[in-house]
């Protein structure tokens, strides 16, 4: 594929990927507003921002399957127009529950969109070094979507109210379904579909049940029935997600690959990332920023910069940290300065100096960018080649779904009893901890090299794994 048809599919797979991701950080900023106008608790705001986390993560997964076994053009474009109907509910809601079907809309679609993306631009360019150039140059956009959020959501609350947010959604939307149905050619590999319906459902129901369980735990307490029966219930869920999946020769998760201590390893230091850093931000954008120091939302926008503009130029300096020395380096200093920063900004008070913020926020940012990059190339070490389109898929999965769990616990132990203050505190130590136990844990992890990897295919195992020309995840 060359010419004007090639440049219209790269430019239609970086805007639908760039208005998915966008709607991770965007909503941080406008949620005071929302909280105000619906009359919500910061439990609400929790439902706000995983209802739209909780279905990406647990959908992502099956995401590229469904486009192999329907047409990629069809749910590509069918997501985006999915994902501008879930921006329109949301910009037009009344109340909260309505706000959070839309979120849910909107990661539901996120979930086929990103995935889709990723799938297109792999049958665009057939060059496997090509290829690798267009992926970076989408992770460039996916990156600036999650780092604009803050920034771009306070200038749009600020000026023309929270449902601004949402609606921004609809024009790039629209400009991206236009280019994509005159550039796109539709592709589909039915034959190499792995859909897994029954692992889908207990996987959604695993991470469900565990985050409604935590975020209602405030209101209901930890030991009442309803606390414990969702809690039960994610217990059960995940218990049969690992059974089916180890019975189904086609799975949706490669939960055997978690019999490599290295794999289980770099997915639990994701699962800890999501849930510290991502966790972290909400506690810092919505608590902190804007709750007790009473800033804007445009305000709050400007103040995350340090933190968000550092991350780029540091993911840069890690993929070549990478190159040299392999991921485990990299991921290790990562994780350390972002646990060492979480764990800092413990002291923070309503009173403290801009200067002490800024500075832990450089170090954040300094460190999740080289945490984040050399995460799929830690699994790309460990696993054989035929399966590195669902293993980068697979840790990325686990890096959203610790999103949802950290805000879901952290934004709880925030607004828990004790004042919001003290709350803050409590949840940004705990962060870093996490956070800093995962470094730990990255450290006992054997470095590249160790274990060479297999080039050997097994038709019916392998039957569901993407291959180059059809990669998979985020």
């Amino acid at each position: 594929m060359a010419g004007k048809g090639r440049t219209g599919l790269l430019v239609s797979a970086f805007m639908g990927t760039f208005i998915a991701l966008l709607d991770l950080t965007i909503v941080n900023v406008a949620l005071p507003e929302i909280q105000a106008d619906l009359r919500t608790d910061v439990t609400g705001l929790q439902w706000v921002a995983d209802g739209f986390t909780v279905p990406l993560a647990a959908l992502m997964l099956s995401g590229g399957a469904l486009g192999d076994r329907f047409g990629r053009k069809r749910l590509f474009l069918g997501g985006i127009g999915l994902f501008m109907a879930g921006s329109v509910v949301c910009a037009a809601a009344s109340g909260l529950g309505v706000l959070v079907a839309g979120r849910a809309v909107q990661g539901v679609a996120a979930a086929i969109v990103v995935p889709g993306a990723l799938s297109l631009i792999g049958q665009a360019e057939p060059d496997p070094q090509r290829r690798a150039r267009l992926m970076g140059l989408w992770g460039m956009f996916s990156g600036l979507a999650v780092i604009s959020g803050p920034l771009l959501g306070g200038v749009l609350v600020d000026t023309l109210g929270w449902p601004s947010i949402f609606l921004v959604n609809v024009p790039l939307g629209l400009a991206a379904v236009a280019i994509g149905l005159r550039s796109i050619p539709e592709s589909a590999d039915p034959a190499h579909a792995a859909l897994d319906p029954a692992g889908q459902l207990a996987a959604v129901a695993a991470l469900g049940s565990l985050t409604y369980g935590v975020i209602e735990a405030r209101e209901h307490g930890w030991s009442s029935p309803p606390t414990l029966g969702f809690l039960t219930a994610a217990v059960v869920a995940g218990a049969l997600l690992v059974v089916l999946e180890l019975r189904n020769p086609r799975p949706m998760l490669p939960v055997r690959l978690f019999s490599d201590a290295r794999f289980a390893i770099a997915n639990a230091a994701s699962v800890a990332l999501g849930f510290g850093a991502n966790g972290a931000f909400f506690v810092l954008t919505v608590l902190y920023l804007q709750e007790l120091r009473g800033h804007s939302a445009m305000a709050t926008g400007v103040l995350l910069l340090p933190m968000t503009l550092a991350i780029m130029p540091a993911a840069v300096v890690a993929g070549r940290l990478t190159a040299a020395f392999g991921a485990r380096r990299p991921m290790v200093l990562g994780y350390a300065l972002t646990g060492v920063a979480l764990a800092g900004m413990g002291v923070l008070d309503a009173g403290t100096p801009y200067l002490a913020i800024g500075a832990l926020f450089v170090v954040a940012g300094v460190g999740q960018g080289l945490a984040i990059t050399p995460a799929a190339a830690a699994v790309l070490e460990i696993v054989p080649r035929e399966r590195t389109g669902i293993a980068s898929a697979t840790v990325n999965t686990a890096r959203q779904a610790g999103t949802a769990l950290g805000i879901a616990v952290l934004g709880t132990v925030a607004a828990g009893s004790g004042g919001l203050a003290a709350g803050v505190r409590t949840s940004l130590v705990a962060a870093g901890a996490v956070v800093l136990a995962a470094a730990a844990l990255l450290v006992l992890m054997p470095g590249r090299g160790s274990h060479p990897r297999s080039t050997s295919v097994s038709p019916r195992a392998d039957a569901g794994i993407p291959r180059p020309g059809r990669p998979a995840g985020t």
